[in-house]
């Protein structure tokens, strides 16, 4: 048990001599780790303390901690480098088969065709949401068994709705002619 005293005592030393300050190499004072010499005066550096309580990586706390250091919401919506095949260091991320860094470039601007044309034929402001319905989607539109109702003024209701969607869709594709 000496023994064992006695060499790490001797470890204590040859470390304090090597980091301390010339003046506190022979010293054989062993209630600091090393004494540095800060702007002229002498700083004693005390031993490495182990944590205890809440402060140790292993207490009740930190082992309740989650791994994950920031939300998804985070994850998802932060600004992105413009990835593509090309890169030269593409940053590493988790496997997605649709990922960007593995699709080719996009063109940041795209030139028209030589013989394209600049007029657009319509108003280009109005935006029909349902223009690409289809007459068939349009026509049998499919139940939803969660809002079934027997009240008779209810289902009417939702008739009528629905009927004005359909004439909707056939005056949009009916076209207006001017006098």
């Amino acid at each position: 048990f000496c023994e064992m005293d006695k060499v790490k005592e001797e470890t204590m030393r040859k470390t304090k001599a090597d980091k301390s300050a010339p003046f506190f190499k022979g010293t054989k004072v062993l209630s600091c780790s090393h004494v540095l010499m800060k702007a002229g005066q002498a700083v004693a550096v005390c031993y490495p303390q182990k944590k205890t309580g809440y402060k140790a990586p292993n207490s009740y706390v930190n082992t309740k901690r989650s791994s994950e250091s920031k939300s998804l919401s985070h994850e998802q919506h932060k600004v992105r480098p413009n990835l593509h095949v090309g890169m030269g260091k593409k940053p590493l991320e988790p496997y997605d088969p649709n990922a960007y860094r593995n699709r080719l470039p996009q063109p940041t601007i795209v030139m028209p065709h030589k013989n394209s044309s600049q007029i657009v034929i319509g108003d280009r402001e109005s935006d029909y949401k349902r223009h690409w319905v289809t007459t068939n989607s349009n026509t049998f539109q499919p139940h939803n068994l969660a809002e079934t109702c027997t009240n008779p003024g209810i289902i009417s209701e939702n008739t009528k709705k629905h009927h004005f969607h359909q004439s909707l869709q056939i005056v949009r594709l009916i076209p207006k002619i001017s006098a």
